[in-house]
Parts: C-alpha cells; sequence; structure tokens
C-alpha cells in the first residue's frame, strides 16, 4: 500500500472509530493482509480497540500487542500510550484488575510526558473505574475530574461522556441519586454531540439504572429499551448485554413481571460468561439474589446467587460490592 493509500485507510478507519461503528471497523480491516495492517501502529490500535468494544477478546490482546510492538519500535510514544490504555482495557474486561491498574498508569505516564491529553484523559477515567470498583470513591472523583479537564483541552465529547457517565455512576452508588441523575443527563447530551452511536446507547443504559433506583421503573424500562435496540442495530453484543442486566432489574422493580426479569439476568449471567466478562457476571449474579430473596421459598437460591456473586466481587477486589452484598443478605436473614 502507498503513502497515499496508507492515509486514505487510516482516515476511513479513524472516522468509523469516532462515530462508534466497531462492527464497521473489524469488517474494514480484516479484509486487508494483516501484514499490511501490523505495518501501521495506528491502524492496529484502532483493529485491537474495535475488537475489544465488540467482545473479541483475543483479537483484541492480539492487535494491542502488535500496536504497542511497532509503537515502541518506531519510537511513536503517543500511540504506545493509547496502546497501554487498550491493553489495560483488555485487562480490566477480562478481570485482570492489577495487570490493569498498571497498564493505566504507565500509559499515564507516558502520555503526560508526551503532552497528550487525550490519553491523559483516558487512562485516568480507566484509572477512576478501578477506584470506583474498589470503593474509593474520593480518588475515583479525582481521577474522573482529571480525564474531565484533559478531555476538555482536546476538544474530545466523546471522552467526556464516557467520564460523566462513569461519574453518573459512583454518584449512584454512593445514593447521591439526584446529583448522579443531573451528571448522567450531561453524559446523553455529550455522547450525541460527538455522534458516538455507541456511547449514546452506553449512557443512556446508565441513566435509565439511576432513574430505577430514583423510584420511576417505567421511564427507566424505555430508556434502557431503546439503548438496547441501538447496541443491536450496533453489533455491540457486550453494551447489548450490560442493557439487558438494567432491564431485568427494571422488570423486577415492576413486580408483574418477575419470570420474564428472572429470565433476563440468567440469560446476562450466560452471556457475561461466554464473553469472558466477570464484573457483569458477578452484577447479574447479584441481582438475582436481590430477586430470589423477596420470594418465599426460593432463599436457597437466594444464597448461591449470592455466593457466586461475592467470590466474583472478592477476586475483582471489589469491596465494596462484597460489603454491600452482605448487608443486603444479612438483613434479609435477620
Amino acid at each position: 500500500m502507498d503513502a497515499r493509500a496508507s492515509l486514505m485507510t487510516l482516515k476511513t478507519v479513524q472516522q468509523l472509530a469516532d462515530t462508534g461503528r466497531h462492527t464497521a471497523v473489524v469488517e474494514y480491516l480484516a479484509g486487508l493482509p494483516d501484514q499490511e495492517v501490523a505495518t501501521s501502529p495506528t491502524l492496529a490500535l484502532l483493529f485491537g480497540s474495535a475488537c475489544a468494544r465488540l467482545g473479541r477478546d483475543d483479537q483484541a490482546q492480539r492487535w494491542a500487542a502488535v500496536a504497542l510492538a511497532r509503537a515502541r519500535e518506531r519510537g511513536d510514544r503517543p500511540v504506545e500510550a493509547r496502546a497501554l490504555n487498550l491493553s489495560g482495557a483488555i485487562a480490566f474486561d477480562m478481570g485482570r484488575i492489577d495487570d490493569a491498574a498498571q497498564y493505566f498508569t504507565e500509559g499515564l505516564a507516558q502520555a503526560e510526558r508526551e503532552d497528550d491529553p487525550a490519553t491523559v484523559g483516558r487512562c485516568s477515567n480507566n484509572l477512576g473505574i478501578i477506584a470506583s470498583l474498589r470503593g474509593d470513591h474520593g480518588r475515583a472523583v479525582g481521577s474522573y475530574t482529571m480525564a474531565l479537564a484533559a478531555f476538555q483541552q482536546a476538544g474530545l465529547h466523546a471522552g467526556v461522556a464516557e467520564t460523566l457517565h462513569n461519574l453518573a455512576t459512583t454518584y449512584r452508588d454512593q445514593g447521591e441519586l439526584e446529583q448522579a441523575l443531573q451528571i448522567a443527563d450531561r453524559a446523553v447530551h455529550e455522547a450525541t454531540e460527538a455522534g458516538d452511536l455507541r456511547l449514546v446507547a452506553l449512557t443512556q443504559g446508565g441513566r435509565a439504572e439511576i432513574r430505577l433506583l430514583a423510584g420511576d421503573p417505567a421511564v427507566a424500562r424505555r430508556e434502557v429499551e431503546h439503548a438496547i435496540a441501538m447496541h443491536r442495530d450496533l453489533g455491540d453484543i457486550v453494551g447489548e448485554a450490560y442493557d439487558l442486566r438494567v432491564l431485568g432489574c427494571v422488570l423486577a422493580q415492576l413486580g408483574d413481571n418477575e419470570a420474564e426479569a428472572e429470565r433476563t439476568l440468567r440469560q446476562v449471567v450466560d452471556r457475561a460468561e461466554a464473553f469472558g466478562r466477570p464484573l457483569l457476571a458477578a452484577l447479574a449474579a447479584r441481582d438475582l439474589a436481590k430477586l430470589f430473596l423477596t420470594k418465599v421459598g426460593r432463599e436457597q437460591e437466594a444464597s448461591d446467587w449470592a455466593s457466586r456473586a461475592r467470590t466474583r466481587f472478592i477476586k475483582l477486589g471489589a469491596q465494596a460490592e462484597v460489603r454491600s452484598l452482605d448487608q443486603i443478605t444479612a438483613t434479609r436473614a435477620g
């Protein structure tokens, strides 16, 4: 491929990635010879990122490793930082939280040296997710604040949207639902401004869960069903699975759809295990435990699902989730 054709390929793939069309990215790059993609650290990075978004972890790891190796060979420090961040994201999805934190920390240091605000934002945002998972909400908010400033400096609506989505989740987990909903509204707006359909679906699904906890399951159902439809149209089966978990919780709270809620949550556990998404599996198992705790004669099932969720949360270092689950089960048992 000559230089002009290579530049056109990179421009096309970048535009697809920027609008959340990750299936199209994979299809486009899969149609090129592997060696052709491997010669460009940026193309390899985009390929790995798209595969990661679609839950294709083996391919994602392969192309992230290629991107990192090529970037280091060429002394391309900005792409190296982005490849470290991608490697961390893949490790996080697979439940290797300590490895993920190491990748993100290295990527952040590299991005700061290169004065690359976009990658500073990505790494800081991801470190915030890990801090939130571990129950360190103060550190999480600090990381998200740093990420927002970096993304705003870079002029990246998508980064701002994703960080606001995660920040809203942290406030949600602390029970500050009014503030969480306000931030979630901003996340949806920024995602829409970015034109990233996958991100619009993600932020809408997150807002739906906040609405559910705030006592508005009917509106939450409409919103999460819209998010599910968007993820299906995009071929984002992992994103769809996360939204289905929220839908299962909504159906459980509505009261007259408990059998459907149970089927949906069991389906999410199955999908999460098939995709290798231990956090999603743990969350859905926790939600099933909560559902069965309210049912006479299903106490043993509640205990079994709570145990499965607890084991997974411990492995992930999600101590806040472990404490919350223990409190719920102890209260219901008492």
